[in-house]
């Protein structure tokens, strides 16, 4: 197992909030994902969450993940607080900052954000 520390060698969580975090299966994709990507729940698994959609965001992506065909399993947060600067999007075409709309759908999901990353201090 983990320690927790590890998980925020991508920046991505914030040690403000005790997260939780779990495997979750990912559906299929033709993109590679970054630790960040904005997940929903979808069919097959987790998927990038739109935000021009009605997707509700559930989990973020806490490890990169190369394109796959079928689905795998890795590390999300479900609950805590994570950077607003690390978010992505990648239901698109092309990698992009998470927007504000998306971001802001993740309070409902217990997924909270703040504004300033952390440093190796935060863990002495």
């Amino acid at each position: 197992m983990d320690k927790i520390e590890n998980l925020f060698d991508r920046g991505v969580l914030h040690p403000g909030h005790p997260p939780i975090v779990d495997f979750a299966e990912l559906a299929a994709s033709e993109k590679d994902l970054k630790a960040g990507t904005v997940l929903a729940n979808g069919e097959d698994g987790y998927a990038p969450a739109s935000a021009s959609g009605q997707d509700l965001p559930t989990a973020v992506l806490l490890e990169d993940v190369a394109a796959h065909e079928d689905a795998v399993r890795a590390r999300v947060a479900v609950h805590g607080m994570v950077v607003r600067s690390r978010l992505l999007d990648f239901s698109g075409e092309e990698e992009a900052a998470a927007s504000d709309a998306l971001a802001a759908k993740l309070p409902a999901a217990g997924i909270y954000l703040a504004q300033a990353g952390w440093d190796s201090s935060n863990f002495n």
